[in-house]
């Protein structure tokens, strides 16, 4: 169920819980793990990636600017991602943890060594998650969030988040083509659009563009083109440029390693 791996408030959106609604209760629902979320071939076990800056006129390629790790299980489930970056030698660790039916029960982040993060996750027999929890550094309640819903591999399609008071602190909706993310939309307490966006997939299902509009103060919306030069023997991507706004953004180069 989880969409990327960012230290933002949307990774925390996309790794939530659902409250279904009643005539949802009886229906048991499947664990979707990562191999199929992240579009993956074959038994992955390990992707490296490697994200290089491009030169925004000549396109030529610069520093390296992250280098990512994420390790699998035998059941396609990602149990760690390990991310570093070179501007700030930040390196945010995440670990997932699930319960023996493969649904998401829980995250702890650290960055640095030190906690960062967490989130608890209560989940019944049917595969409804029944309620989330997240966590700030100090280990202190974040925010809360209810009125979830999912599809019925588990992704989230919509909820409100709450302050530790209950009171509303935003909410938000996803879309899916079956089970590839195609977009969503967040708004404030008072149900003001904060942000937006809009995924195109090419004929492999892999993102080709996104629209994305940023509300709060000044205002502004991003064109992203994802092209893919490389791919491996399972069918993988292993290259791939992204265009911003017209012009070349960075380079994702990728190493995938697989069980045997």
């Amino acid at each position: 169920m989880k969409i990327g791996h960012l230290a933002t408030s949307s990774c925390i959106i996309l790794l939530l819980s659902c409250t279904q609604p009643p005539e949802m209760k009886t229906t048991k629902f499947i664990a979707l793990n990562d191999w199929k979320s992240e579009n993956l071939k074959g038994s992955v076990y390990r992707i490296v990636t490697e994200t290089y800056l491009l030169d925004s006129i000549s396109g030529k390629i610069g520093i390296l600017e992250s280098k990512g790790i994420e390790t699998f299980d035998e059941n396609g489930y990602t149990v760690t991602y390990n991310n570093f970056t070179t501007t700030d030698s930040v390196n945010m660790i995440y670990n997932y943890i699930y319960n023996a039916s493969g649904f998401l029960t829980g995250m702890t982040v650290t960055k640095n060594g030190k906690p960062s993060s967490s989130m608890k996750i209560d989940v019944d027999t049917l595969g409804v998650y029944m309620s989330a929890t997240s966590f700030d550094s100090a280990a202190k309640v974040d925010a809360i969030y209810t009125e979830i819903q999912t599809n019925k591999f588990g992704q989230v399609l919509s909820a409100n988040g709450l302050h530790p008071d209950s009171t509303l602190k935003m909410s938000f909706t996803n879309k899916y083509d079956s089970i590839f993310y195609m977009g969503g939309e967040s708004k404030d307490s008072v149900g003001k659009v904060t942000y937006s966006s809009t995924i195109a997939l090419n004929d492999n299902k892999d993102p080709a563009a996104m629209d994305e509009t940023d509300f709060t103060k000044n205002s502004y919306t991003t064109n992203t083109v994802y092209t893919y030069s490389k791919k491996d023997s399972e069918g993988n991507w292993t290259e791939q440029t992204i265009t911003v706004n017209g012009k070349p953004s960075k380079l994702i180069k990728r190493t995938i390693s697989y069980f045997k």
